[in-house]
């Protein structure tokens, strides 16, 4: 597929029946496949999603994409635009936005959608939030206001006001607004013209990206007597999932939400554009729980809040062959973690080998290296899987280190599966020599109980997959 040239690395070699994808530049640290391949893999559905760093040629990519059976692609920045020019049809609704982030494959081409507008209605909605003859003080006039404006209008608010510091950026999108839907109902509001909006309950959306960074303060607005009219807000920012425009609402007492569901409904109005399927509430619960995992490290409570949890890293402990990497990785992958392996954390430190570690320097100077790294890392890691060396758990005091660092997974395996997966394998200094098989026998008999002793998970990995062992783990932790 000449497609996958753009694909990221870690996405190249993937082989699945379809595919779908997203195109943008960056691109590397989009959540989108933590959405979709979680549906996909709950659906049993065979499709893989594809991060597609697109750099130029935007319109050749579209092309390649669609001669490569590509089922449908995600837009995001800076292509939202552009993209609309190289395709078959655009629906209603996006036209009018002037942005398309979602790609159906039609005949002859893609037609284009856009589901963050609809997105941001159902967060809202889910939330018990009317937009019906709602009054709504909208923060900021750039491409996501634009949809924002669309939302309001579309589901029925009854007066829009758009404040922010460009006069120019919000009378456009006033003017496209109205000529959209044939009356006056958005008055653009320059930032020191706020005062004119009359007092009343006001649902409050930040469309800034003010917020996003450390050290950031109120968007546009810093009167905080301003912000006493709003009943409700709303920030398309969740991460972090309290701006100070959130936290400041908090603190008066209002409902706020972040832009997390957002980016979990249009996601799954994606899905079932390109797969014709309807996601049900259940599965979309646990799309949602996987996008926290992967952002925050741990579920959100009921007001979206973050709380302080060390358990939101997945440590795998177990013998040689056991599986830790490659299970890591996958959980990785599928889930939204990052990852990290402690043996190779100690080869780049030591810059030598583990074998020539254990050749030059000895075992107990090797032993002394994992203490030191699992010290290390049980304050500093968030949202990780760790894979650690079969022998870290030996010592009692690293034990207690993993039960700090996170929730400890013990992949047991038999000693005929374990010598199965290890034979042949020159790279393992504790089994080398002969009679592999018996030393495999006695090393297990003595570890597997301070294993036991470690964990907090027991998953028997013997006949299963890394696939299904990475969901096993997921699965039991959720």
């Amino acid at each position: 597929m000449d497609i996958m040239q753009f694909a990221i690395e870690g996405y190249k070699n993937i082989n699945a029946k379809k595919y779908i994808g997203i195109f943008g530049n960056p691109i590397k640290h989009t959540l989108s496949p933590v959405i979709h391949d979680t549906i996909s893999r709950e659906l049993m559905v065979d499709e893989r999603y594809i991060p597609f760093h697109i750099t130029d040629g935007l319109g050749k990519a579209v092309k390649m994409a669609y001669k490569d059976s590509i089922l449908g692609l995600n837009i995001t920045v800076p292509y939202k635009q552009d993209v609309m020019e190289h395709l078959v049809d655009i629906d209603k609704a996006a036209k009018a936005i002037g942005a398309v982030n979602t790609l159906v494959r039609v005949d002859g081409g893609y037609k284009g959608y856009n589901t963050d507008m609809p997105g941001l209605a159902k967060a809202i909605f889910s939330e018990g939030i009317d937009l019906n003859d709602s009054k709504v003080i909208m923060l900021g006039a750039g491409g996501a206001a634009r949809a924002v404006a669309y939302m309001c209008l579309n589901y029925g608010a009854s007066q829009v006001y758009i404040v922010n510091r460009t006069y120019n950026n919000a009378k456009k999108i006033a003017d496209d607004m109205n000529a959209e839907f044939g009356k006056v109902v958005i008055i653009p509001m320059a930032a020191a013209s706020y005062k004119d909006i009359p007092m009343d309950k006001y649902i409050f959306i930040q469309c800034t990206s003010v917020g996003l960074h450390e050290g950031d303060g109120l968007p546009i607005i810093d009167d905080e007597n301003f912000y006493d009219m709003a009943e409700y807000g709303v920030d398309l920012i969740y991460n972090p999932a309290k701006t100070p425009f959130l936290e400041l609402l908090d603190k008066k007492g209002k409902k706020t939400i972040n832009g997390l569901k957002m980016l979990l409904y249009q996601g799954i109005m994606a899905y079932e554009l390109w797969n014709e399927v309807s996601v049900n509430e259940e599965l979309i619960e646990k799309v949602y729980k996987a996008l926290c995992h992967a952002i925050y490290g741990q579920q959100q409570d009921e007001s979206q809040s973050v709380k302080e949890d060390n358990k939101n890293n997945i440590v795998l402990i177990g013998y040689m062959g056991a599986g830790k990497t490659a299970v890591g990785e996958a959980l990785a992958k599928s889930y939204g973690y990052e990852f990290l392996d402690t043996d190779n954390y100690i080869v780049n430190k030591e810059g030598m080998s583990i074998n020539d570690i254990f050749a030059t320097k000895g075992e107990e100077y090797f032993r002394d290296l994992e203490t030191k790294v699992v010290q290390e890392l049980k304050n500093s890691l968030k949202n990780t899987v760790i894979s650690t060396g079969g022998g870290l758990p030996i010592r009692e005091e690293n034990r207690k280190y993993l039960k700090d660092l996170g929730k400890v997974v013990y992949l047991k395996a038999s000693p005929d599966t374990t010598y199965k997966r290890v034979s042949g394998n020159t790279e393992r200094p504790l089994l080398a020599g002969d009679n592999m098989y018996d030393k495999i026998c006695t090393m297990l008999k003595d570890r597997m109980p301070k294993y036991e002793n470690a964990s907090d998970i027991i998953i028997d990995t013997d006949n299963m997959s890394v696939v299904n062992i990475a969901k096993k783990i997921h699965d039991k932790i959720n």
